[in-house]
């Protein structure tokens, strides 16, 4: 195998994007702070700051953690993960109230969802790598892994984020269908998928409200705005800072859900377009530390992580151009958000942690479909 720099480069990959985004972040969350918050337009910048601050000393640190640590105790962390997703829960029992985010204080440390994503990648990489010759045995998935998976899928249900449900749901029926997951399986998954998302409608009223907007039965002006945003920048934007749809209300998650259509407005399609780039040079880096992999846990576990960022991309713009329902997922590195943006950066040390052990192993045995 020849040495090769895959963590030096995935790093510079994500502080490029890192740079662009916080100031694209900054551009589209000025006014926000000011006109809502009546805060300064540094507001929702010094705290991002932060969060990248603690997400750089996280990754300094994990990229020298061994990752097959977390093979030997998958089952701890994704358990961790449930008591932690189920805190918010349990507090608000007997109320009205249903919470995703764990606080402290009155200040919210994280979005339990967000652990619980990681947990269940972590313990899906490692039930591949232990079953993976008997990955379409059906007592092994019966027993060994759709009841964790289940378990994982419903905490985060029931929050409700049912976005994040969906894209997790779609992470680990991809890491098992690249396992060789064989056709019956994939038809009793999609089946069980369906009946999931039926019932998930039905409980949550609000789901179905989202669908109407897409299909166009009722009216977003969210989601219309945003498209108006698209349109008013163009090819190549108004300019930076010159946007006028983030002002007033009319794309009022500019920071978060709807940073596109301010970058789009700004910065045109040239923008957006250099946004996809930098994210497809960061999942090809990903592939190449998954493809170069010395294990098959560390394949699989570095292949759902780099799934997982690149996913949030492609279905935030999707729904920012009404392709999709909107879901509330942000764009990793660049939407506004403490929680996201600290697991994104722990993705990103593990998989400088799994490059960096490629590179130690000079003579892997690769696993593809074989010992």
């Amino acid at each position: 195998m020849k040495n090769n720099h895959h963590h030096i480069v995935l790093l510079l990959t994500v502080l490029a994007i890192i740079l662009f985004g916080t100031f694209l972040m900054y551009s589209a969350s000025s006014s926000f702070a000011y006109y809502k918050f009546n805060k300064s337009d540094t507001f929702f910048l010094s705290k991002q700051l932060f969060w990248l601050l603690i997400g750089f000393g996280l990754i300094v640190f994990i990229q020298k953690f061994n990752p097959q640590i977390l093979n030997k105790f998958s089952k701890h962390v994704l358990f961790f993960s449930w008591i932690v997703m189920l805190i918010p829960i349990i507090t608000n029992l007997g109320t009205d109230t249903v919470d995703r985010w764990l606080k402290y204080g009155g200040l919210t440390i994280l979005t339990t969802s967000d652990l619980g994503k990681l947990g269940i990648i972590i313990f899906t990489s490692s039930f591949i790598d232990k079953f993976y010759n008997n990955v379409n045995d059906s007592k092994i998935l019966l027993y060994e892994y759709l009841p964790y998976a289940f378990i994982s899928l419903s905490i985060i249900a029931y929050q409700p984020d049912l976005s994040t449900t969906l894209v997790l749901a779609s992470i680990l029926f991809s890491l098992l269908f690249i396992a060789g997951l064989n056709k019956t399986n994939i038809f009793r998954f999609f089946g069980l998928g369906i009946l999931a998302l039926v019932a998930l409608i039905m409980r949550f009223p609000y789901q179905l409200k989202r669908i109407k907007f897409w299909i166009g039965l009722e009216e977003s002006h969210q989601s219309s705005n945003s498209i108006l945003a698209l349109a008013n920048g163009g090819f190549t934007g108004n300019g930076l800072g010159d946007s006028t749809f983030k002002y007033n209300g009319f794309i009022p998650e500019g920071q978060t859900d709807f940073v596109l259509a301010i970058i789009g407005e700004e910065l045109g399609f040239i923008g957006i377009f250099f946004i996809f780039i930098i994210f497809t040079f960061l999942f090809l880096q990903g592939l190449k530390i998954s493809k170069q992999s010395t294990n098959r846990f560390y394949m699989f576990l570095s292949m759902g992580l780099t799934i997982n960022l690149f996913f949030y991309l492609l279905i935030n713009s999707a729904y920012v151009v009404q392709i999709l329902p909107t879901t509330g997922l942000p764009i990793p590195f660049i939407s506004y958000g403490g929680s996201q943006t600290i697991f994104s950066m722990i993705s990103i040390g593990l998989l400088m942690s799994i490059a960096r052990e490629n590179q130690i192993n000079l003579n892997p045995k690769f696993y593809y479909g074989r010992n």
